[in-house]
């Protein structure tokens, strides 16, 4: 009967009631989905097997002889639509609401009222004349065999997929003339048995049918599956001797099940079964069975979460070896990380110590199966631990030589740490020295060697391997394989420490070869300054003699300005002479946007010659050129140095400076500020006296050109600007920078863009800090001077202004 789980509860639009899950009716499964508004697949291809039938069948039967000897009730409306089919493939009575109580006195007959059939209601409201009994209809009486006429007419519908037996379409008539030639319908189509049946429940009278319980008894359910399933039917009043018994029998007969009675209806009573701890060994070999034919997602919606509470269970240890032996195909049927989070438990509860061996045997051996889905966090902080206290604390030898072969297996995903300080210490410190330990542990090192470094093979592998290999139990055959291994260990340490020293020989001649290189000391003589010009001049292809020439103009005391055919100022009459940049490119240094940086080391010996633009002076200080002036050929000084020092104007002697240019050009690319300091050379004592000066609003961007390395207001190396200047040139008050200012409408100018070198004896590079202001560039104009020399610092220039100059040249630095 189908069972009703919640009362009816009625409102003003509607009656419901709540029943047990139901699958479809035996309406739907026959084709008929009038009330299924969306038709799963499952229903649309379900086709009854003939078990499932032989079962239904006699559940129905087993209903009726419910309703006929205790409820005496009739049903009076046995139709498919009032059949329906469990979650579980059972099939339930429901539709009662045609159903008539029967009169209790046996002797008094049950009253019926006369009943004809109207068209103009639907069927669902009234009877199917179609699966009426015959003396119900024609004759008004009423009794339990009314129903077995109805059984026998469903069933023959449901063999012919929904084609009734009478086709009556509620005409009255029609009913009449088919009954009356009902004892001579033939059932050859139906099964034997179910035939036979047929003839006992399909007649005109009454008297002639089978009861409920003669339906059930027939041959048609003389059947090992149908009796099985009857059985489990009431399996939950049986006692646990007849459950233990039937259990070891039912593992023979379940291939003969088909697989949709095996998942509904076998299956959920062996689950239930589960509960029962004592019987679990009987149970669960049932239970894989049938796993074995579900997919991965039926396994884990419908089984794991009934053996998810078995997997702790210790008791009997039989239970153990049984999920042991099915881990495998745990494996299969569960995902991996199903698997590591339900079915790891039972490997972890099986590795305790206080297991029997054959449990802890049992699963070490299905370690090597599993090792797939497990990550490295499950091996190294779940499995391993427990593999290691068990091989620490087992005495059993199988059991030892087991855990070896797992660490053999998990060492692929241990990390090098764990292997290097758990795993070794374990293995040194096995005291037994069988032969299958032995060599077991032989197995280990020697695939922990593909993952260690030589070190530890070296220090720690290969002498304990030595001293496995002397034991006395070896033979002479694992002797030598234990040679073998630790012939191939030393080996891959001799390759790979000889291959790490060569590396670093390599590596250190190469850096010593760079150091070399790299090094101003490790040139000779005067070949620092050369390589120096050559690196710094660029592709302007100066020639070494050119060098050389240079070199020996700075030693002497030719003035470097006179007109002569190497003169590179001289003014030879033609239009090139004009063209100060291009003859100057073979002759001066390349300038680079960036600050040049020198060693402050290694010094070396040089005369004071003039660098660039004239000779040099002595100020106690170091080596500086002097700036020649406007009308004489001699050069001239400040006499005060920084420090407020007498200067020697004649005093030309070697000093050390620095093998490079004295001078440094500020990179464009960095903002300049007004400073007194521009020397690329600073004594550190020098640059406390430096003042900050601002920069004036207005004033224009310093170029990257020679041409806007001066200013009106500057001195530069014997040219000066075209700009008007009241005093001329000056020599500098004591300050920081030797050089020369100039004063330019009567008032006191700063420093100037001076190339002289700083005077200082020890040289320091450093960054200049700051620049004065630059004024407006006028256009270049020639150097008046009336006699072929440069005149005296106070001499004022702006007289011989129009004057032809004996250089004929325009001043670059403007």
């Amino acid at each position: 009967m189908l069972e009703v789980v919640e009362p009816v509860d009625e409102s003003r639009t509607a009656i419901a009631f709540a029943t047990e899950p139901i699958f479809a009716s035996l309406s739907n499964l026959l084709g008929d989905y009038e009330n299924l508004p969306n038709v799963p697949d499952e229903i649309r291809q379900f086709e009854l097997d003939e078990l499932e039938l032989q079962k239904g069948l006699s559940q129905l039967g087993k209903g009726l002889q419910f309703c006929h000897n205790d409820a005496k009730i009739v049903h009076g409306n046995l139709v498919p639509d009032a059949i329906f089919v469990n979650a579980k493939g059972d099939w339930k009575i429901a539709g009662f609401g045609f159903s008539t109580f029967l009169s209790r006195d046996p002797n008094v007959p049950t009253p019926v009222e006369y009943w004809n059939y109207d068209h103009e209601l639907h069927s669902y409201c009234q009877r199917d004349l179609n699966y009426q009994a015959p003396e119900y209809v024609l004759d008004q009486r009423l009794d339990p065999s009314n129903d077995m006429f109805g059984i026998g007419c469903l069933a023959y519908s449901i063999l012919n997929k929904g084609v009734t037996l009478l086709q009556t379409r509620g005409n009255l008539n029609t009913y009449r003339q088919q009954i009356d030639r009902i004892n001579h319908q033939q059932y050859e189509k139906l099964p034997a048995h179910l035939a036979d049946a047929m003839t006992r429940l399909i007649t005109r009278e009454p008297s002639m049918r089978m009861s409920a319980v003669e339906f059930q008894s027939s041959k048609f359910f003389d059947n090992i599956l149908v009796s099985t399933m009857k059985y489990m039917e009431n399996f939950a009043e049986k006692t646990r001797d007849d459950k233990g018994q039937f259990m070891k029998g039912l593992l023979r007969v379940l291939p003969q099940f088909p697989e949709r009675v095996l998942y509904r209806k076998i299956l959920p009573c062996l689950l239930d079964e589960l509960k029962d701890h004592a019987l679990l060994p009987y149970t669960l070999p049932n239970v894989f069975y049938i796993i074995q034919k579900m997919s991965p997602k039926e396994f884990e919606e419908k089984v794991l979460p009934s053996l998810k509470p078995i997997f702790l269970v210790r008791e009997p240890m039989q239970n153990l070896l049984t999920l042991l032996e099915k881990i495998e195909l745990l494996h299969q049927k569960a995902s991996g990380v199903v698997f590591k989070e339900d079915i790891m438990p039972l490997v972890y509860c099986a590795l305790e110590p206080k297991n029997p061996p054959s449990v802890q045997e049992k699963a070490l051996k299905t370690v090597p199966s599993i090792m797939e889905t497990l990550d490295y966090t499950t091996v190294k902080a779940s499995l391993f631990p427990r593999i290691a206290t068990l091989f620490a604390q087992t005495t059993t030898l199988s059991v030892k030589v087991n855990t070896l072969l797992c660490f053999l297996t998990i060492m692929k995903v241990l990390d090098k740490f764990t292997i290097t300080e758990k795993l070794i210490p374990l293995l040194r410190n096995i005291k037994t020295r069988e032969v299958n330990v032995t060599m077991a542990t032989l197995q280990v090192y020697q695939e922990m060697g593909k993952y260690v470094e030589k070190e530890i093979i070296g220090t720690s592998i290969i002498p304990h391997l030595w001293n496995l290999a002397l034991g006395p139990n070896l033979k002479a055959e694992q002797f030598e394989k234990f040679m073998t291994i630790i012939q191939e260990l030393s080996d891959k340490v001799h390759q790979q420490h000889l291959r790490h020293l060569q590396e670093l020989k390599k590596l250190e001649d190469q850096t010593k070869s760079f150091s070399a290189a790299s090094d101003p000391a490790a040139a000779n003589g005067n070949s620092t300054l050369d390589d120096f010009e050559k690196l710094v001049q660029g592709g302007s292809g100066v020639a070494p003699s050119s060098l050389t020439s240079n070199s020996n103009r700075a030693s002497s005391t030719e003035n470097p300005f006179k007109i002569s055919s190497d003169n590179p100022f001289a003014n030879t009459g033609s239009q090139d002479s004009l063209d100060m940049f291009g003859d100057m490119s073979s002759s001066l240094p390349q300038v680079s946007s960036k600050p040049v940086s020198f060693p402050s080391s290694t010094p070396v010996m040089k005369p004071a010659a003039p660098i660039m633009f004239g000779a040099t002076s002595n100020d106690g200080f170091g080596s500086r050129p002097m700036t020649p002036t406007s009308n004489s050929t001699s050069f001239q000084q400040p006499q005060h140095n920084g420090f407020g020092s007498k200067s020697a104007m004649n005093s030309i002697t070697p000093t050390p400076t620095a093998a490079s240019s004295p001078f440094t050009i500020p990179p464009l690319n960095k903002p300049l500020t007004g400073s007194t300091s521009t020397s690329a050379y600073t004594s550190p004592a020098r640059n406390t006296f430096s003042q900050p000066q601002q920069k004036p609003a207005g004033t224009p961007p310093l170029s990257h050109t020679l041409g806007n390395l001066s200013s009106s207001n500057s001195a530069f190396g014997g040219f000066q600007s075209a700009a008007p200047m009241a005093g001329g040139i000056q020599p500098m008050a004591p300050s920081n920078m030797g050089g020369f200012q100039s004063q330019q409408n009567g008032n006191s100018g700063g420093m100037g863009f001076g190339m002289g070198m700083t005077s200082t004896p020890a040289l320091t590079p450093s960054r200049p800090t700051s620049m004065m202001p630059l004024a407006p560039m006028t256009p270049l104009q020639p150097i008046n001077t009336g006699n072929k020399g440069f005149g005296s610092p106070g001499q004022n220039n702006s007289q011989h202004k129009g004057k032809n100059s004996d250089l004929g040249m325009f001043d670059p630095f403007s």
